[in-house]
């Protein structure tokens, strides 16, 4: 949760901003389902004839995602679910699935981004026929080459204080921008680096930082998928990159093993952070393929 010293602090990054995520937090009531010994904080929200599901877990808690909330809620259900109380793709995809059921959801379009797109995929892969539509944002695919068994040991061993600076460079890196932005824009990038850098202090504990990377783990080790992977998939895929994103090697991995997918670029300039700065853009394309789909 966020508390007041955070608001406070966010408030004097950027005045507009925080009022607008604030009246984000007094007007979304975060909800909770007990499942397994397990607590899985939640946002279901909006209407529409669309349920878009996505997950929060990752750099913060599901108030992260308030700008994927805002910019879909009035015309689709929206539903974030925090999976950082699981550390295996398949009780973690029974989770999810417990919360559907509980707000009567029966189908959704599955929507990820960077991390994200990770939980989106393994969810995908296992639960699939309850999935009309895939949204993948400059996210990879699974490659086995890229688990590397020593660094969840190290993960294990590192104390949360060293953990949490090793976090906030990668972040860093992955926020880093070439081009020049508007000042509204800038303002926006400002207050959301500093919304997840308040949800690293706050929000990340030893156990569920563990539990994101274990999920990331099986991604790589068990994760990996084709086209047949999928049999009689009616849906669709779309897949959003950029061309200077890290993972945008990875686009032709995802076309080549998701049925009926298609891509949307961006045009370079703004790497892994292209989605933030053209926003309305990213809602706008996301919402026609969601339109588009039967």
């Amino acid at each position: 949760m966020i508390d007041r010293n955070t608001l406070e602090f966010l408030r004097k990054v950027s005045p507009a901003e925080s009022e607008r995520f604030q009246a984000f937090l007094s007007s979304h009531e975060e909800r909770r389902l007990e499942a397994d010994g397990r607590t899985i904080p939640y946002y279901a929200c909006g209407a529409g004839r669309k349920t878009l599901l996505t997950f929060a877990g990752g750099w913060g808690g599901i108030e992260l995602a308030y700008e994927t909330v805002l910019g879909f809620e009035p015309r689709n259900r929206v539903v974030v679910v925090d999976v950082s109380a699981f550390d295996d793709p398949e009780t973690m995809g029974r989770g999810v699935n417990r919360v559907l059921d509980a707000e009567g959801v029966g189908r959704v379009v599955v929507v990820g981004q960077s991390l994200s797109g990770i939980i989106g995929q393994s969810y995908f892969k296992r639960h699939y026929r309850l999935v009309d539509g895939l949204v993948l944002t400059n996210t990879p695919a699974p490659r086995k080459e890229r688990s590397k068994k020593w660094a969840l040991l190290l993960l294990k061993l590192l104390p949360l204080g060293w953990l949490k600076p090793l976090i906030r460079r990668k972040m860093t890196r992955l926020g880093e921008l070439k081009a020049d932005l508007a000042p509204e824009v800038l303002e926006r990038r400002r207050f959301a680096m500093a919304l997840i850098g308040c949800m690293v202090d706050t929000y990340w504990t030893k156990k569920n930082m563990l539990n994101i990377f274990k999920l990331a783990f099986a991604f790589n080790e068990r994760d990996g998928y084709s086209m047949d992977s999928f049999p009689g998939w009616r849906g669709k895929a779309l897949i959003v990159t950029s061309p200077d994103d890290p993972y945008h090697q990875d686009v032709g991995l995802l076309l080549k093993n998701l049925p009926n997918a298609e891509k949307y670029e961006f045009p370079p300039g703004f790497g892994h952070m292209a989605p933030q700065i053209h926003r309305d853009l990213f809602h706008r394309v996301i919402q026609e393929f969601v339109d588009r789909l039967h």
